[in-house]
């Protein structure tokens, strides 16, 4: 996909719906207690679009090992939920604000724990050294941007929540088990680009 046909998309991605994410909000909506956002990070990397993503460290006391965008919980000091995303990514990553290009953030998610977290697209037409903060993260990896955009490749689980079920997607990929929150917003982008290929 050209650069330019990439940016235009992700500054129209928060305009398309998320049938999706609509029906996984609709189990918990209500319980609001913390805002929260992550970097949904594009890279240009050997020659085609990645998404970088990371892998928990296994002494997380929450999530440990799953497979994540980096990001995190709004500060009392964060201008917004992009300083937000940034300033985490740049914590776990060591990748500084100034090389994302970013964009209107996506419809918020809802989580079981209290949290709405809100996925920031951002390009990079690089390749950013990382420095991953071991404390945090075990691993940095990158996803085919390609891939991620295919819904095809996805499968379904149930999801449960006060005694209801609905699928969501979760994406294997290479010895990668991409599931819950990071699988969804994969899905919800796919599902964004589609619309947009459908109206150019």
């Amino acid at each position: 996909m050209p650069p330019a046909e990439l940016t235009r998309f992700f500054r129209r991605a928060a305009a398309y719906p998320s049938a999706t994410r609509n029906l996984r909000n609709a189990l918990i909506d209500g319980i609001e207690v913390h805002e929260a956002a992550v970097l949904l990070a594009v890279v240009f990397r050997k020659r085609q679009w990645q998404v970088l993503l990371t892998r928990r460290a296994a002494t997380l006391p929450h999530h440990p090992g799953q497979v994540a965008f980096a990001g995190g919980r709004r500060d009392e000091g964060d201008i917004d939920l992009t300083h937000t995303a940034l300033r985490e990514t740049a914590e776990e990553t060591g990748i500084a604000a100034g090389y994302w290009q970013t964009f209107e953030p996506l419809p918020p998610y809802f989580t079981p724990s209290g949290y709405t977290v809100s996925p920031v697209p951002a390009l990079s037409i690089t390749n950013p050294p990382v420095y991953p903060n071991i404390e945090e993260v075990e691993e940095i990896f990158y996803l085919p941007l390609d891939l991620a955009l295919d819904k095809s490749l996805y499968r379904s689980r149930n999801f449960s929540h006060n005694g209801q079920t609905v699928p969501t997607p979760f994406l294997p990929y290479l010895h990668y088990d991409i599931w819950g929150m990071t699988a969804m917003i994969l899905y919800d982008l796919a599902e964004r680009y589609e619309l947009h290929k459908g109206q150019r």
